[in-house]
């Protein structure tokens, strides 16, 4: 059954660092919900490599330019601007302003999971562990 889920800013959930990105996780972990929430915000040149996963994923940009590259294609996004990633399609994104903050919305709650997972590891000396907890939440990094 679904239930209400309010955050106030009293009890807003602190925020985990996922390889460099401050990711604050607002609605997620319960299978009781049709979508998870995420804050994002990064420096210039963060964001993950290329990668994919069952769930679809979506992007809002709140502040800055992200670059977003879906199957192969680039498009700069811009504050005020929509992303959406149907699942298993490969994508990326990298900050381009100076700072960037998107809000992200996931179909999945192994998204925000696998954010409190990684949660302060480090790359490259964590980047092993990095990869086997990405693979136990279905999360796939394309190398090469």
């Amino acid at each position: 059954m679904r239930t209400v889920h309010v955050i106030e800013s009293a009890t807003s959930p602190a925020p985990v660092n996922v390889v460099g990105e401050k990711i604050t996780i607002l609605a997620g972990g319960d299978l009781s919900k049709p979508f998870e929430m995420h804050i994002q915000e990064g420096v210039q040149g963060g964001g993950p490599p290329p990668h994919f996963h069952p769930w679809d994923e979506a992007f809002y940009v709140v502040d800055g330019q992200v670059e977003v590259t879906v199957a192969g294609v680039s498009n700069t996004v811009s504050a005020g601007e929509y992303v959406h990633i149907p699942g298993g399609v490969i994508h990326a994104y990298k900050n381009i302003s100076a700072t960037a903050k998107m809000i992200g919305v996931v179909s999945d709650p192994r998204g925000g999971q696998f954010f409190a997972a990684v949660d302060r590891l480090k790359v490259p000396e964590d980047l092993p562990r990095i990869l086997e907890i990405a693979e136990s939440y279905g999360v796939k990094f394309v190398v090469g």
